[in-house]
């Protein structure tokens, strides 16, 4: 059987790369294809590395969340000049073991950007997701050059972020060379950046924000968005990451489909076409999930050619979806175990959950 794997990742557990491997374990004697993808937040720096292949990583110094320095990765690809920042890789939840979202800035993003204007890139795409601050954009617009100030007109640190004291934006020192660059975000978040749809409603308690306070921090983002000259608070992708997605709307940034990119470069459509499944899969699949997240996207996209979808996921709510062409979820846990535990073992239960469907897979055709 032909068999197309397209794995996202367990965040925190398993790179998509990983999790295809996993998959691939269990399906000797199989023609399998596997296929790394992101809808823009972790892995979306790999898949696009996988299908470019005269481009270069970068690795420098940059800030993380809470101001400790860290070896990230971008990618430069020398002919086109295009850059691709994973914001993943300097702000990403799973880089820290405390979460605390009133304090942790975006400002490694920033730094990265001005990296890749130092190779000289002129086209810079970010892909957004998996964040773990709220900050609104603010550290990495700092980081290229733009001041917040507060009433008494004193300058802001990054970290603590100080959201709540922001009354005025400084951008004299702004550096030139943004406004040259064509922007691209890749997200499949749509939300905007604040309301009941918004990034501290939506995104705010997974990022370790207290119930309690999810009301005065959207209000807080409220006041914050309103000191800048352009209202984008409800654009596409504007809560996505934090925020960083209204920031970078700001520098004129086009909002594009994470894993529309991601299903291009790899030919996702070519290889598609005439096989006999699809199987895809995250750490969560849930309804949030089927508002946009890449095994929904690639499924959707499996369906319109006949191609049934197979979903294994750490844990799930959902038994199918029919009307996108996912026939079947299976979560992966197979016993009583801890959330570390599950962490730890995620490749063979990856590996035994597909194994233990194969003959499905086999029979069903």
């Amino acid at each position: 059987m032909r068999i197309v794997v397209a794995m996202d990742s367990f965040k925190g557990s398993l790179s998509s790369m990983e999790a295809n491997q996993a998959v691939h374990r269990a399906l000797e004697g199989h023609d399998v294809i596997t296929i790394s993808i992101s809808d823009g937040g972790e892995g979306f720096l790999d898949a696009w590395l996988a299908t470019h292949v005269d481009a270069a990583v970068v690795e420098e110094s940059v800030q993380c969340l809470d101001g400790t320095k860290r070896i990230a990765r971008f990618g430069f690809e020398p002919s086109t000049k295009h850059a691709v920042i994973e914001v993943a890789e300097t702000t990403g939840l799973t880089l820290l073991t405390h979460v605390d979202p009133w304090r942790y800035s975006s400002i490694g993003v920033g730094e990265q950007i001005i990296q890749a204007l130092d190779y000289g890139a002129t086209c810079i795409t970010v892909g957004l997701g998996g964040s773990g601050t709220i900050d609104g954009g603010k550290g990495m617009l700092e980081a290229l050059g733009a001041r917040f100030l507060n009433v008494n007109g004193t300058v802001l640190p990054s970290i603590p972020h100080q959201l709540a004291d922001v009354v005025s934006i400084d951008w004299s020192g702004l550096d030139r060379r943004v406004r040259d660059v064509e922007w691209r975000m890749a997200s499949d978040v749509h939300n905007p950046l604040t309301g009941e749809r918004g990034a501290a409603h939506v995104f705010g308690p997974q990022k370790g924000l207290a119930t309690d306070d999810v009301v005065r921090y959207d209000q807080l983002l409220d006041v914050y968005a309103s000191c800048f000259d352009q209202d984008m608070r409800t654009f596409d992708g504007a809560g996505a990451a934090g925020g960083i997605g209204f920031a970078l709307l700001q520098l004129g940034t086009s909002y594009v489909s994470g894993i529309e990119e991601v299903v291009r470069w790899s030919r996702f459509e070519e290889h598609v076409k005439g096989a006999d499944w699809l199987i895809t899969g995250e750490g969560k699949f849930d309804a949030q999930s089927l508002e946009g997240k890449a095994p929904y996207g690639l499924a959707r996209l499996a369906h319109t050619y006949g191609v049934p979808t197979l979903v294994f996921a750490g844990q799930s709510d959902l038994t199918a979806h029919v009307e996108s062409g996912i026939v079947a979820v299976f979560p992966i846990v197979s016993r009583i175990m801890t959330l570390e535990e599950a962490i730890w073992e995620a490749a063979p239960l990856l590996t035994n959950a597909v194994q233990r469907v194969r003959h499905v897979i086999e029979e069903a055709l």
